[in-house]
Order: structure tokens, then sequence, then C-alpha cells
């Protein structure tokens, strides 16, 4: 007789075991429990996993220094399958099956906005990491961020450019299709005439066909300076297009130009143009360099800027939680809302009262040779 087939909870409970240090039977009562809805299978694994690591170092190098006055750190990973939906539904068994008190979510905003909101109705600390859409504080006061919006990042380097670079006529240019992209470029024309600058032209494509008669308009609208919000693809093709359009002005992108597939695509055009990161090897900060030594000896591999947001963000839940008197969860809400991390990875960040956000920015350009630092800003 064939053995019966594993049922809907069966699975269940075996995505939120994994990667989990103690499950079941295994589990310690004394232990210090954070959990993690992550995007570890599906499109979105490879920031998934990258942010889970950055996560994972953070409390293995904390339980290394004796853990949580004593107690250990454990981290229970539940997979959300890079699906929005299942994020609510896994935090909710992550705080009420395996006690956790405090949830870290995934690099989606959606799926973080979804979790926060079940977090929230637990009474469970909620801290996203890494999503950059929405701001998922909304959900309670028990829920927090600690990366930069898309508009924030944006509104930041609108201010390097006319105050660090001094430019002062600005271009933008976004696939019209793109919602967000829609968005940062209004962000980037009002943050750039609040700081006294002059936005010449705003010009929107969908089709590959369109770049000549935009970069053409660029060209001749006389801007010192024209921003670029893109995924990696189409930032490639347009630093392509505005190179061989000779257009002149400085190119400044989004965190989208970060990736690797824009110096493969167009590795000569892309040099000179500056964008949004959040974390970089090109610091010489001593804590960069003690991250980035750490993950590579751990994992064999590179750390990910959501590595670093997700080591800063488990650092500051500890470092906080150490620090309270005792420790649960609202005791903890209270301390995190009036804290700070100052040696963070990714740069200093502080968070106050009301739960809101002040981080410093890095802008990056791109050299010949890889990307040097050309500023930062505290938005």
């Amino acid at each position: 007789m064939s053995p019966a087939p594993p049922t809907r909870r069966d699975l269940l409970r075996a995505a939120l075991c994994l990667g989990a240090a103690g499950c079941g039977r295994f589990r310690r009562v004394n232990d210090v429990v954070f959990g993690e809805v992550a995007a570890r299978t599906g499109p979105r694994a490879l920031w998934g996993e990258d942010l889970h690591r950055g996560l994972e170092l953070a409390i293995a190098q904390q339980n290394a220094r004796g853990g949580m006055n004593g107690r250990t750190l454990r981290l229970v990973v539940a997979d959300d399958e890079s699906r929005d939906e299942r994020a609510s539904p896994l935090a909710s068994r992550l705080v009420e099956r395996e006690s956790a008190m405090v949830l870290f979510g995934e690099p989606s905003s959606a799926a973080s906005e979804k979790a926060g909101t079940a977090a929230q109705r637990l009474g469970a600390v909620f801290v996203s990491p890494a999503s950059t859409g929405r701001d998922v504080t909304r959900a309670g006061d028990m829920v927090f961020r600690t990366a930069l919006l898309d508009v924030e990042q944006t509104a930041a380097l609108a201010r390097f450019a006319r105050q660090t670079l001094q430019k002062r006529r600005a271009a933008t240019v976004y696939r019209r299709s793109s919602l967000l992209h829609v968005g940062m470029a209004d962000e980037f024309g009002r943050s750039f005439r609040g700081a006294g600058g002059e936005l010449v032209l705003r010009e929107s494509y969908d089709e590959d066909a369109d770049l000549v008669r935009l970069v053409g308009r660029v060209r001749a609208s006389g801007a010192d300076a024209v921003y670029v919000p893109a995924d990696a693809a189409d930032a490639g093709r347009m630093a392509v297009a505005l190179r061989q359009g000779r257009v002149a002005a400085q190119v400044l992108g989004s965190d989208g130009w970060s990736s690797g597939e824009v110096r493969r695509f167009a590795q000569e055009a892309a040099v000179g143009v500056i964008f949004c990161d959040a974390f970089t090897y090109a610091s010489t900060r001593p804590e960069v360099e003690a991250f980035v030594t750490a993950f590579r000896e751990r994992y064999r591999a590179q750390p990910g800027t959501f590595a670093a947001l997700g080591h800063d963000a488990a650092r500051w839940v500890i470092q906080t939680a150490l620090r309270v008197r005792q420790l649960e969860a609202r005791t903890l809400r209270d301390a995190l809302a009036q804290s700070r991390l100052d040696d963070a990875v990714a740069g200093p960040f502080s968070v106050d009262a009301r739960r809101s956000l002040t981080r410093s920015m890095t802008f990056l350009r791109y050299t010949r040779d890889g990307v040097e630092i050309a500023g930062t800003q505290t938005p």
C-alpha cells in the first residue's frame, strides 16, 4: 500500500522549516526567534537569496558573540515562492507557530506590505529591509523599513545634480508603460525645480524605434543633465543611444543602472553615467570591508546590495534589542522607533519616533575599470 501524498499543511510546514536552525521537536524554547518571509524560489529568488544571506550572516555573527544575552538567535525562514499573496499567511504562521517576535520581509514591496499587515495584527515587529516601491510603515506602528523609497532616492539624486554637480537644465526620459518610472520622472522634475533648476524636457518612449527621435530632442533641448529611470535592459539601450546621438549632458540613472547587464551591453557608452545604489565595493569604510570579507568566507560569493541591506536591518534590530530591559515585541518596537545604526554597511541610518527613515544615499559613477563614488547625500 503506497503512502498517502503530503497534505497542504505538510507542505506548508516544510516551507516554514526551510533554512531554520530548529523546527518541530528540535525547537528550543529559550531561543529568540526571528522570522523571514523570503523569496527563496520563483522569479525573485536571486534577490531573495542575497537578502536572506545578509540576514543570516548578521545573526550567525551575533550568536558567535554570545547571542542575545546568552540566548541563541534563530532565524526561521518561510519561502513565499515570489508570490505576493503567500506573504500574509506565512507571516501569520511564523508568529503563531514559531513564536517569532520579529519578522523580516522580502524585496517585493507588495509582499512586505502584506506580511507587515499580518505582523501588525498579531503584535509582532516587522522590518522591511529592501522594498522601495511602497511605504510599508503605513500598515501600522509595529512596521518599519530600512531602505529608501524609489522616490526618496530620486529626490536625493535631483538635489545632488543641482547642488553638487551644479546642473541647471534637466531632461527626463522614461518608458511610458512603466508606472514606477513615470513616478520617478515626476519626482525628479519636482525636486530639481525645487532646488532651483529648470526642467526643459520630459520625453517618453515605448519602442526602440523611438530612441533616435527622442535622443535628438534631448540634444536640441540644451539640457546639461538627463535623468533616465530604467531597468537594466533599457538602461543599456539608452546609454548607447545617447552616446551615438552625441548627447553631451550628464546622464543620471536609477538603481536599475547598477546591474552588471548595463556594462555587458554598453560598457563604453555607460562610462560617466551617475546612478543610485545603496551599496558599493568602492567604499573604503572599514565596516564595508569587514562585511565583504565575512560574506565571502561564509558563502564563497560576492554580496549584493540586498545582502548589505539585510545585514544592516538584522544588526539594527539586534543592537536595539540588546539595550531593552525586557525583550518583548512592544518594548522592542518603542526602542526601534528612536534608534540609529551608524556603522551600517549600506550607509548610516536613523528611525525617529514616527518610524520615519533617514538614510544616507550613495551616488556612483561608471568608469572604464568599474565604478567610483561620485558623492553622497542624506535625504
